[in-house]
């Protein structure tokens, strides 16, 4: 799991405005926004974006700046590696210069998974962008948080009629049983993901949920370290934060979602926690949620479809 990539190039504000987002006859660009100073991990994300194959869509990359940015004369330190939600809501000010991008790019996606301030930001920059040029065709932005979410929902919520039913009777129907849940690193992130999801799903009062979710289990590892722990390690405990989610769930866990952008690319021992849980043919049922391609995907969608 040790990436052998050479350094990304960083490219501020106004560089980024003398590229081409289209890259010649590509008909989309989106722009990969990560709010920590890891080229590495942004590297991780170029191979996966890649794999997806949309031949007329152009991805460009943001990785925040590793020295002091300024925002309302305040300084801003840079963060290496995003923790806690803290460091969430001041990532996002690393990334202030992203908002000048907005006139350059169809749409964004912020690669952290929490609840990720910037991503607000940025939709209040478009719909102000969209007021003031109606014309304009419209713009997207979404975090991988945000992605993984409403993917996990349409993989493990349905409808389906009671299994004994007269069709001469009136007929019933239910919301079919399973969950998704997270796999993701550091303890800090339990509760906070927690509330994220609850927030997200529309549920205010602490204490409710949906019966869809099973819950978030962490490896303990940053999301540094993820990369710079020995391998092995690394997989261990990736497995044994997945068979700790499946077996505290109340509920058959249908899908587990990468709880994290530098998880990118470690789906299999996601797999292999699942299968020793559920045994070799349930746990390969189980759908694994990288919420790099989920937030790539549904973007693409709405900019095809022009939601």
């Amino acid at each position: 799991m040790t990436l052998q990539t050479s350094p990304e190039r960083r490219y501020d504000a106004n560089e980024i405005c003398t590229l081409n987002p289209r890259k010649g006859e590509r008909k989309y660009s989106i722009l990969i926004v990560n709010p920590n100073t890891s080229t590495h991990m942004t590297e991780a994300l170029k191979p996966i974006l890649a794999s997806m194959n949309y031949t007329d869509v152009h991805c460009e990359y943001f990785t925040a700046p590793d020295v002091p940015v300024e925002v309302n004369g305040v300084k801003i330190e840079p963060i290496a590696s995003i923790n806690n939600a803290e460091e969430s809501c001041r990532s996002a000010l690393n990334c202030w210069s992203v908002r000048d991008l907005v006139p350059y790019y169809d749409a964004f996606l912020v690669a952290c998974f929490s609840a990720h301030p910037f991503v607000g930001q940025l939709r209040q920059d478009i719909e102000s962008a969209e007021e003031n040029s109606p014309t304009t065709r419209n713009k997207y932005v979404t975090g991988i948080f945000e992605a993984s979410i409403t993917a996990a929902l349409s993989l493990v919520s349905g409808f389906a009629l009671e299994s004994s039913f007269n069709p001469a009777e009136k007929l019933h129907k239910h919301q079919e049983q399973g969950s998704f849940g997270i796999v993701t690193t550091g303890a800090a992130w339990k509760d906070e993901l927690i509330h994220g999801v609850q927030g997200a799903l529309g549920y205010g009062n602490q204490g409710e949920s949906s019966t869809h979710f099973a819950g978030v289990e962490t490896t303990g590892l940053t999301a540094v370290e993820l990369h710079t722990t020995a391998p092995e390690e690394v997989r261990q405990r990736i497995i044994e934060a997945t068979r700790n989610l499946l077996r505290n769930s109340k509920t058959r866990v249908k899908v587990v979602c990468l709880g994290c952008a530098g998880m990118a690319g470690m789906e299999e021992a996601v797999r292999e926690g699942c299968e020793r849980e559920y045994g070799i043919q349930e746990g390969g049922r189980v759908r694994i949620v990288d919420g790099v391609v989920a937030g790539a995907g549904s973007l693409i969608t709405a900019l095809k479809a022009g939601f």
